[in-house]
């Protein structure tokens, strides 16, 4: 478009498309607990660290656990959105990795990790019939709606395709006959193939972002679906 001096006007699509503006210095931070049938214990202890994708083999910040399982991760980003991953590591505990729904752009204070044992993996896979095998991965997630609240009735999907898809039940436990999320907003992708996997959600009036993660053989991977 021109205007009156037959100088160019701005195009409301180049305002809508910049990138972010991201805080020199962000953190993120959170606690790392175990669940079981008994309830929720904090795990202390667990060595935590940021790192970006495209980066593997050095972490951006690193943090451990205290006692009561709180962690907080200080990460200079240069003012650049982070496409990343928290990896989390105990012994005893499967690594897990924790995916946000896009890049690390500010701070956020609600990265709270449920670390799993091998057995408790393998309970997992069978209260909810995922069936899960050696040298496949497993991605746990949450719908949330725009305002982060948990959503039910959705189901999740993956490209390329997971083995499985499962649901919790009314308990909050893992059920083999649920075909939809409940009140918590939980699924399950069993037998992730390897690389990096599109994970996203579908509801009736809701429309779901898509979103990469990776889901590493024998590992966890943790993440969220929002609109």
């Amino acid at each position: 478009m021109m205007g009156d001096d037959d100088m160019p006007m701005p195009d409301a699509k180049v305002f809508m498309d910049a990138p972010p503006i991201v805080p020199q210095m962000i953190t993120i931070s959170g606690k790392t607990t175990e669940r079981g049938l008994s309830g929720e214990t904090n795990v202390a202890g667990v060595m935590l660290a940021v790192y970006a994708s495209s980066n593997e083999s050095t972490p951006l910040a690193m943090a451990t656990s205290d006692a009561q399982g709180m962690f907080t991760l200080t990460v200079t980003t240069m003012g650049m959105p982070i496409d990343g991953y928290v990896l989390a590591k105990k012994g005893g505990y499967v690594d897990l990795y924790m995916y946000d729904t896009g890049p690390f752009i500010d701070s956020f204070a609600d990265a709270n990790l449920n670390m799993i044992t091998p057995g408790n993996k393998d309970f997992l896979s069978s209260l909810a019939g995922g069936n899960q095998m050696a040298g496949k991965g497993l991605i746990g997630l949450q719908v949330r709606d725009a305002s982060g609240n948990p959503v039910a009735g959705a189901t999740v999907s993956s490209t390329p395709a997971s083995g499985s898809y499962h649901y919790t039940g009314s308990n909050g436990l893992p059920d083999s006959a649920a075909t939809m999320t409940s009140a918590d907003g939980v699924a399950f992708m069993f037998n992730v193939p390897s690389g990096a996997i599109t994970v996203t959600a579908s509801k009736s009036g809701l429309t779901f972002h898509p979103h990469a993660v990776k889901a590493p053989a024998d590992k966890m991977t943790t993440t969220s679906v929002t609109p």
